[in-house]
């Protein structure tokens, strides 16, 4: 094998690495309009989940409060009750002392009553605004799943066009070849083999010395740029639709 040939066939894996790397890139990272309406349609499901979770107990502890409340205003009755039948200081004292008590429980919970109402309704305001996913907002996400799903099916059809050309690129090289360009890709990925930029390396940018470029150019031998290290090719002679 030529050292042409073998670098046409390492300039073909680098390609074929290069967009199997793409392919799965955009396989599995969804578009950023589709992502950008995942995140909305998260963000309310999770805020409304919230509202709602809220509102729930909010309710359950209004209807503890209430019946606790309940209780109180009967437990007040009662001893109001006793206080007028009363026949002595002693026990007016006391039936008075467990009034007040009564009394200030009662206040506590109507007073956590009323801001449970409060509560409530700002719950409530957040649920009405917050509201379900539109007919219009649900069609476009939707519509924009099934357009990602497509491209991926489509990206895993190439890439099992890509994973066959790279089986068949390793074929021809033969294993010498081969293991050559996997210790060198082991060290430089993902650019193990680059094209050069007028003088200059395309990977690292270092200038290279007037030799080197003609070297690279009459592709005599695979020649490496001198600061990266890179295997360099000359891209008027391996273009890409090559």
């Amino acid at each position: 094998m030529t050292a042409r040939e073998q670098m046409a066939g390492y300039i073909a894996l680098q390609r074929l690495l290069d967009r199997r790397s793409m392919l799965k890139r955009e396989r599995d990272t969804p578009p950023e309009a589709l992502a950008a309406l995942r995140t909305q349609f998260s963000e309310r499901h999770d805020k409304l989940h919230a509202a709602r979770t809220q509102r729930e107990a909010l309710q359950t502890e209004q209807a503890t409060l209430q019946r606790e409340a309940d209780a109180l205003r009967e437990e007040r009755e009662h001893f109001r009750k006793q206080k007028s039948h009363v026949t002595n200081m002693k026990q007016l004292s006391a039936v008075v002392s467990e009034l007040d008590h009564v009394e200030t429980q009662l206040k506590t919970k109507e007073d956590r009553l009323l801001e449970i109402m409060q509560q409530l309704e700002t719950a409530e305001g957040s649920i009405a605004s917050l509201g379900e996913e539109s007919p219009e907002e649900k069609g476009l996400r939707e519509q924009a799943e099934a357009s990602w799903n497509a491209r991926r099916t489509a990206c895993e059809a190439e890439l099992t066009n890509v994973e066959r050309e790279l089986r068949s690129v390793q074929r021809q090289l033969g294993e010498s070849a081969m293991n050559r360009f996997k210790k060198l890709w082991a060290s430089r990925k993902p650019n193990a083999v680059v094209p050069t930029e007028g003088t200059a390396c395309s990977a690292c940018h270092g200038d290279l010395r007037p030799s080197l470029v003609q070297l690279v150019r009459a592709v005599e031998e695979l020649q490496f740029c001198d600061h990266c290290r890179r295997l360099l090719y000359d891209p008027e002679q391996f273009p890409a639709s090559a």
